[in-house]
């Protein structure tokens, strides 16, 4: 996964499938990787940009 990808939350992890595209990367100190993604929509406690593990997301579509 890199900066532009566009991607989208595993289904079963939330209510809904929400879209975004990844603003930027980071891997903790225990070797966790994090998007902080652009959604599609707001979220009501998050706002539209935030963090999620990029195991809780599905490559769309690869930035070129």
């Amino acid at each position: 996964m890199q900066v532009g990808d566009l991607v989208r939350t595993i289904v079963g992890w939330s209510y809904k499938t929400w879209t975004g595209v990844v603003v930027e990367l980071e891997t903790t100190s225990k070797g966790d990787e994090w998007a902080n993604v652009l959604w599609t929509e707001a979220s009501t406690t998050d706002g539209q940009i935030f963090w999620q593990p990029t195991s809780k997301l599905e490559l769309i579509n690869a930035a070129r």
